[in-house]
């Protein structure tokens, strides 16, 4: 008796212990989230590839999406990694595919308004929200499930048919003995019991594998039931309801878990857990209830990938009021119909002390400029705003208004070597996809970077001039950096010109960045070779060579 009472008193104290551990863990994982809440996130190196699974999985479900030259010209995966604070792997890969196009539906900025103003203004409804959507972490193989559900058929187990027809004859087998009592008969099912259990092992592998997947995907229905039935996301005015996206997947969610607990049990280490696994197994029950389970998910592909996207952007929408928490200032954009973009102090979201420029673009422009003078970084800023505006509803900026419209670039040209096509090639083929992409349908905005420097002056200054005259015309704006003074002559009762300046003060140059009217009228390229310290020799000729 004082032996079992010890033995109790010892279980008691390690359940205690347990429970105190998972408190001060929870504890401390609320502390550290509310810490970090509005602060930039901490710079990770992930996988973009993976991440990057649900877009390219999804993509050709949109229209207008931003191409890869424009993403990478306007280094759109360092600013997807600004924003994201993102809890799970399910926020970061719907974050990454909304900065990837444009809105479909006009009610996404208001929806997705609502969601980011519940979350700032409750507090503690955001932190167990966070809490619940760190359950489903960031494994590797979690991101791949956008893909498995669009590729069920592969992650099916084969031979189905022959389990159902060894689970008939195994009850079969049964009846026999116990009709005629004859136990002789159980030689039978002794002998397709044996046929059973050689099957399961040899698949049981290749099934518990695909029930990970499987377990990873139901997650996301869990945490659905989790978040709708403790009302954290609001009691009557909700930012959303769950309960008609979950609906579909309740009764796969208790299969799903029936056999998650079976294989649980299976990995105890208690050697009667493993013959029950394997006694169990020899049934053939897990493999055809997990095949009932992938036949449940076929043919509600686009409903488990809805539920997949809204679970998403209630994680997105935590890391969004976070971001604009931890940057200078911030506004909601409105949206006008008419064809241009009004600013007030707007910035660049990845510049440290940013200098913020007021300005309303209501015609195509050139704006020139010396160089580092701050025109490259301004039509970039312009750019990432407008998209960051239609995709996570802020922008940079005291305000900012303009309408809906698809942004494209050419900027961040390279030669492709491996392509075998030079620089000013690659350049006239970035340039034609802006011409392919203009339409009546749709406003454009155009932003061009030292348009066709890849090729001699006379002809640059040229085919410059007649592509800007054509895209006067179009349903677009165009906003162009360049350095060639010729073009805002020629182009100026067509084209507005702005530029950035910079003052010599005591041998040492100082910008400004603020844009101003009118087109430049200096340059520094040999100020600037002077500056940082070529030899007088080079500076000397420079400013005497003719040409």
């Amino acid at each position: 008796m004082e032996t079992l009472g010890i033995l109790l008193l010892f279980v008691a104290v390690i359940v205690v212990a347990s429970l105190y551990t998972n408190w001060m863990n929870k504890r401390k994982t609320k502390a550290w989230l509310e810490d970090q809440y509005g602060k930039e996130p901490h710079i990770k190196e992930t996988d973009i590839e993976d991440i990057a699974v649900y877009w390219e999985e999804n993509k050709e479900g949109y229209k207008d999406k931003i191409d890869e030259i424009t993403w990478n010209d306007l280094g759109l995966t360092d600013i997807f990694r600004r924003v994201n604070s993102c809890c799970s792997f399910v926020g970061e890969q719907i974050l990454y595919g909304v900065l990837h196009c444009f809105p479909t539906r006009t009610s996404y900025g208001t929806e997705l308004e609502k969601k980011i103003t519940y979350f700032a203004t409750h507090k503690e409804e955001r932190i167990a929200t966070q809490l619940h959507l760190m359950s489903l972490g960031k494994k590797e193989g979690n991101y791949s499930i956008p893909f498995i559900v669009n590729n069920l058929e592969v992650f099916e187990m084969d031979l189905v048919w022959l389990y159902k027809i060894m689970q008939i004859l195994l009850v079969g087998s049964v009846i026999p003995a116990i009709i005629l009592q004859n136990f002789n008969f159980l030689g039978i099912t002794l002998a397709i019991f044996s046929i059973n259990l050689i099957l399961y092992s040899q698949r049981k592998s290749q099934y518990e594998i695909h029930l990970a997947s499987l377990n990873s995907m139901i997650q996301i229905v869990r945490l659905g039931v989790t978040l709708e039935e403790s009302e954290l996301l609001g009691k009557k005015d909700k930012v959303i309801s769950l309960t008609p996206l979950l609906d579909p997947f309740r009764k796969l969610n208790k299969i799903v878990g029936k056999l998650q607990m079976k294989k649980a049990s299976s990995y105890s280490g208690d050697i009667f857990a493993l013959i029950n696994d394997y006694l169990i197994g020899a049934t053939l029950w897990e493999f055809t209830n997990y095949n009932k389970v992938l036949e449940g998910l076929k043919g509600k592909e686009e409903q488990y990938l809805t539920l997949y996207r809204v679970i998403g952007e209630l994680d997105m929408a935590i890391a969004i009021a976070s971001f604009r928490e931890s940057i200078p200032e911030y506004c909601i954009p409105e949206f006008d119909e008419d064809k241009s973009i009004v600013m007030e102090e707007v910035y660049h979201p990845l510049t440290k002390n940013p200098v913020c420029n007021s300005i309303t673009l209501d015609h195509n422009c050139i704006i020139t400029g010396s160089n580092a003078s701050g025109k490259s970084t301004f039509i970039k800023c312009v750019a990432v705003n407008v998209l960051l505006g239609q995709s996570i509803h802020t922008c940079m900026a005291k305000r900012m208004v303009y309408p809906f419209a698809k942004v494209i670039t050419s900027m961040a040209v390279t030669d492709d070597l491996m392509a075998g096509e030079s620089y000013y090639i690659k350049e006239i083929k970035y340039l034609h996809r802006i011409i392919e992409s203009l339409s009546n349908d749709q406003f454009v905005i155009c932003v061009i970077d030292e348009i066709l420097r890849g090729t001699n002056t006379e002809e640059r200054i040229s085919a410059s001039t007649a592509i800007l005259q054509y895209l006067q015309d179009k349903n677009c704006l165009a906003i162009v950096a360049s350095h060639d003074h010729e073009l805002t002559e020629l182009l100026a009762r067509t084209y507005k010109n702005y530029h950035f300046r910079e003052q010599i003060i005591n041998n040492d140059i100082y910008f400004d960045y603020k844009i101003h009217n009118g087109p430049s009228t200096t340059k520094n390229a040999i100020r600037l070779l002077e500056y940082i310290g070529f030899p007088k020799e080079i500076i000397t000729n420079a400013k005497h060579m003719k040409y």
